[in-house]
């Protein structure tokens, strides 16, 4: 047997809160490799035996194949949702993606996931939205598969695994949504909404604030001594506290909303806080004719009218919430009017008719 390491086991041994495992250095091709074999929570005497095996084993050119503990799939899933529970926003849907994903990976050992099991995952659920009607999108898909990418990662943080089987998997090209309307567009929106959505509406097209946002709006979180909408790190997305700025206009606005009793909540219907407004937004759209348009389109508008109207990236961000340019580069849509200008502000300016373009072809990126 192997003299004892500082530890008193036999050199090549060692424990954690894991349990015993084997670790010891080899060479091959030359190389200097390490290797370590988890042995899991074993008496002693039983992992000396596992050790002397494998030297044997090693000795006559052949390693020995000790098997850990595998762990499913299902195991990785829950580990995740406990994460998403304590850490995101977003947990009722990070729920809603674990239980598509454990449907078709289950208790699958997550040693045996690969690219091709995942291609095949992506087969069965364009299966399952035939059948149900309808064809699945990639915006679906990506979520869903980044969901997964997101548990594999987390299972190798919590050495459930030693190497990430799925590496190298990608997402579906990203098609990011442009639907601008104008103004026109949009009076006409604001005059065929119901009364309880047309404030909802003007904030979001003035702001740029996301829908959660507004619906969960507070009185106490609007200062309209200071005109000044504050939301705490915990009321958004990003986990970012932000000050969202108000004008004449929608001072006004929200002066004239009714308070309901007992409910500190800004937008209510029917005397309780409103959970959605999509089946009212979408009638309000088709009075209007306006196709293809989301409630969340109203925050590309509101960040490439502030773009439009000449206010810095940096302050538009601020406002909006977007943390990192390439995000917000995904809200600021450029149109043919941009460009015409653009044009027409490069022939001024070599003709000298205006020695200063302006803000605008510094600020517009090309989409």
């Amino acid at each position: 047997m192997a003299r004892p390491n500082a530890n008193g086991f036999p050199k090549g041994l060692r424990k954690d809160s894991g349990g015993f495992f084997i670790d010891y250095y080899f060479f091959e091709g030359g190389l200097r490799k390490r290797k370590r074999i988890r042995l899991g929570n074993v008496t002693l005497e039983k992992a000396v035996r596992l050790l002397t095996k494998h030297e044997d084993a090693m000795a006559e050119g052949k390693f020995l194949g000790i098997q850990s503990p595998r762990h499913t799939f299902v195991e990785a899933a829950e580990s995740f949702l406990h994460y998403s529970e304590s850490r995101k926003k977003t947990y009722h849907k990070d729920g809603w993606l674990v239980r598509r994903l454990k449907e078709f990976f289950g208790e699958k050992p997550l040693e045996s996931l690969n690219l091709d099991l995942v291609e095949g995952y992506i087969n069965w659920r364009r299966k399952q939205g035939k059948v149900h009607g309808g064809e699945l999108k990639d915006t679906t898909l990506n979520r869903e598969l980044a969901c997964l990418k997101t548990i594999v990662r987390r299972a190798m943080l919590n050495r459930l695994i030693d190497r990430n089987p799925i590496d190298g998997l990608k997402l579906f090209k990203d098609r990011p949504r442009d639907r601008v309307i104008s103004p026109v567009e949009f009076q006409s929106l604001v005059e065929h909404c119901s009364l309880h959505l047309r404030p909802i509406v003007e904030i979001a097209y003035a702001t740029g604030m996301r829908r959660g946002e507004i619906l969960g709006l507070r009185w106490d979180q609007i200062d309209f001594k200071n005109r000044v909408i504050v939301l705490e790190a915990e009321d958004t997305k990003t986990k970012n506290r932000r000050e969202i700025p108000l004008d004449d206009a929608l001072v006004a606005l929200l002066q004239q909303i009714p308070r309901t009793l007992k409910s500190p909540n800004v937008f209510t219907f029917k005397g309780k806080r409103m959970s959605g407004a999509r089946t009212a937004f979408d009638k309000a759209c088709k009075r209007a004719g306006i196709e293809n348009f989301r409630f969340h389109d109203l925050r590309h508008c509101a960040v490439t009218n502030m773009r439009k109207a000449g206010v810095p990236d940096s302050v538009i961000m601020s406002i909006s919430g977007h943390k990192t340019n390439a995000m917000f580069r995904r809200y600021d849509s450029v149109d043919r009017e941009d460009r015409q200008k653009a044009l027409e502000r490069l022939r001024s300016w070599r003709l000298g008719t205006n020695k200063t373009p302006g803000r605008f072809p510094e600020n517009a990126v090309a989409q």
